[in-house]
């Protein structure tokens, strides 16, 4: 309720805090026997009371030194595998007390190690800055030694123990690692890691559990796993228990787990929709881990770590599935992508290991693609959102020399009609576009494309030839040209061939003179890095010589990342 005037608050008498701990503590003593239903309550209360002493931050870091969690965490632990054995034994009693004592304990530990609730924004789906976190004027409370060993007993024979009391432990380990660098580096350690993994191998094996709840429980440990990896980047190694080359080696294994060693009773048709469900989960979490401020160094670990062989015969094993598989290939595109993203390093890597080709004739096995599948090759080659043709150019030529490869094979003349109108656009956007298709070879691979005129739809062709002749006016080879023209034989003599026209409007594109005048070799200083370099002063002919060259500024494209105030600036001397 909102009043005018606040309510007056009196201060708690000094002594509270001693009062309240030897309440607790009693009741922890009298564990052994069985708590009456008054002490149940009794305990239950003061935890209530704990976390309301909380919300005013500036007793968070008291309540932590004292022995008030480390009591908390006994009666937990207590009640956690009382809640166990009575679902071993099939017992029908009435839990409800004891199960919210135990949500109420892992809310008052959420309270102490996360007091800005810093976890529960991150799962809201708001991100704080490194800016807004540095503001947080109380620290989390220190973190207990009681805390490892009890977040690793109560997962062990978990499947005796409820799906949203495993959420809430959950909750409580990725409010730990979000909390503060000093408790998550203490908490993230071999036990709690290999909990985390057990975790999400057991979201594989369903049963009769409630969908909803199970895929909560894995949504929640890959996020508890991203941040994990955020943690571990900005440690030094000394500080870390784990490496995050370890966590992604095992997160691999599970994520290309071999499903055809199940029983086939277990490998129906509900279960595999479920299976393809987890790994398109963890392939996002992929996703959501590069999107951190040190990508750069990440992207090595997750090169090192053999992801693109992962990646693809995660793709390749697939396909014993029915169904889902174009999900999938969405995903795993997108997980590409995000390794790849800004490092012509990783890009490198990928060509030499595994090479487009390879991709392509797996996709295609795949069979005819979606409209979403293309559409993320799109965003790929851009690095983006495709659609935003001006605002983004060519990133990775080679997933649009897939394309077009791949045009002859799609059924769909709407799709192929689609993709080549979206070529002929960002090819041809601007100089720099067109330079890097043709040094990519595309005029080749359009011409090898045509040569299937008779599965192409004469406007995707008509596109294709159009893109052709513009890449042609930028620089056109004999042998490119010889391609183009053996392109127009035909079996009859006498029958002209379907491209004849707009090959010839192609040619007279390419001879044609547009704008200023332009040379034909010239330096290209697009890059950040991009520069002339000259010879010292002592290697001079002479006392000095002079440099004189022509400059044209093409518009270039806006990047997102640079339009701030430090925006990049090219320099002339």
């Amino acid at each position: 309720r909102v009043d005018d005037i606040p309510p007056g608050i009196s201060l708690l008498p000094d002594n509270i805090l001693q009062v309240l701990r030897l309440q607790l503590l009693q009741c922890v003593q009298k564990m052994s026997d069985g708590l009456e239903e008054q002490q149940q309550a009794l305990s239950l209360l003061l935890v209530k009371f704990f976390i309301i002493l909380c919300r005013n931050l500036a007793n968070v870091e008291e309540i932590g030194m004292c022995s008030y969690i480390n009591h908390v965490i006994t009666m937990t632990t207590l009640y956690i595998q009382q809640l166990k054995s009575k679902t071993k034994e099939k017992e029908v009693e009435d839990q409800t007390p004891i199960e919210e004592f135990v949500r109420h304990a892992l809310a008052f530990c959420e309270s102490l190690y996360d007091p800005y609730r810093n976890w529960r924004q991150r799962i809201a789906g708001r991100f704080l800055s490194t800016v807004e976190k540095s503001r947080q004027k109380y620290k989390p409370a220190s973190l207990t030694v009681e805390f490892v060993p009890f977040f690793y007993q109560c997962f062990q024979e978990s499947e005796h123990l409820k799906e949203s009391l495993k959420c809430c432990l959950l909750h409580l380990f990725g409010a730990i690692v979000a909390g503060g660098q000093r408790n998550a580096l203490q908490a993230v350690s071999p036990a709690t890691m290999e909990v985390l993994m057990r975790v999400l191998a057991d979201c594989e094996n369903w049963d009769d559990r409630n969908p909803e709840e199970v895929s909560r429980k894995a949504e929640l440990t890959l996020k508890c796993l991203t941040e994990v990896v955020h943690i571990l980047l900005t440690s030094s190694s000394d500080q870390r228990q784990v490496e995050t080359s370890t966590i992604l080696e095992n997160y691999f294994k599970l994520l290309n787990s071999d499903h055809s060693a199940l029983p086939n009773p277990r490998r129906c048709r509900q279960w595999e929709s479920r299976f393809i469900a987890l790994q398109i989960q963890m392939l996002n979490t992929i996703t959501a881990m590069l999107d951190c401020t040190d990508r750069p160094v990440l992207q090595a670990i997750f090169l090192n770590s053999n992801c693109f062989e992962h990646l693809i015969r995660l793709l390749q094993n697939c396909k014993v599935f029915q169904g889902h598989l174009d999900c999938l290939a969405v995903s795993t595109i997108q997980a590409l992508t995000a390794v790849m993203h800004k490092s012509p390093a990783a890009k490198e890597v990928f060509k030499e290991r595994i090479g487009y080709a390879h991709i392509y004739e797996v996709l295609k096995s795949l069979g005819q693609p979606s409209r979403e599948l293309l559409e993320e090759l799109m965003n790929m080659a851009v690095e983006g959102d495709h659609m935003a043709v001006g605002i983004l150019g060519i990133s990775n030529v080679q997933p649009l020399l897939l394309l077009i490869q791949w045009l002859p094979e799609l059924e769909s003349h709407d799709l192929q009609i689609f993709i080549s109108n979206w070529l002929r656009r960002i090819c041809c956007i601007n100089r720099q576009s067109r330079a890097t298709c043709v040094n990519a070879n595309m005029v080749i691979c359009i011409i090898e494309t045509l040569n299937s005129h008779s599965a192409l739809h004469c406007t995707c062709a008509e596109n294709l030839i159009a893109l052709l002749g513009s890449l042609g006016s930028q620089s056109m080879g004999s042998e490119e040209l010889l391609q183009l023209i053996r392109l127009l034989r035909t079996e009859e003599p006498k029958q002209a061939h379907p491209y004849v026209v707009p090959v010839m409007r192609a040619i007279l594109t390419m001879a044609r003179k547009q704008g200023m005048s332009s040379a034909l070799q010239y330096f290209n200083l697009y890059h950040s890095m991009a520069g002339i370099a000259v010879p010292s002063i002592h290697k001079w002919p002479g006392s000095a010589f002079s440099f004189s060259a022509w400059l044209c500024l093409d518009q270039d494209r806006v990047d997102p990342s640079t339009t701030s105030k430090s925006g990049k600036r090219k320099q002339l001397y």
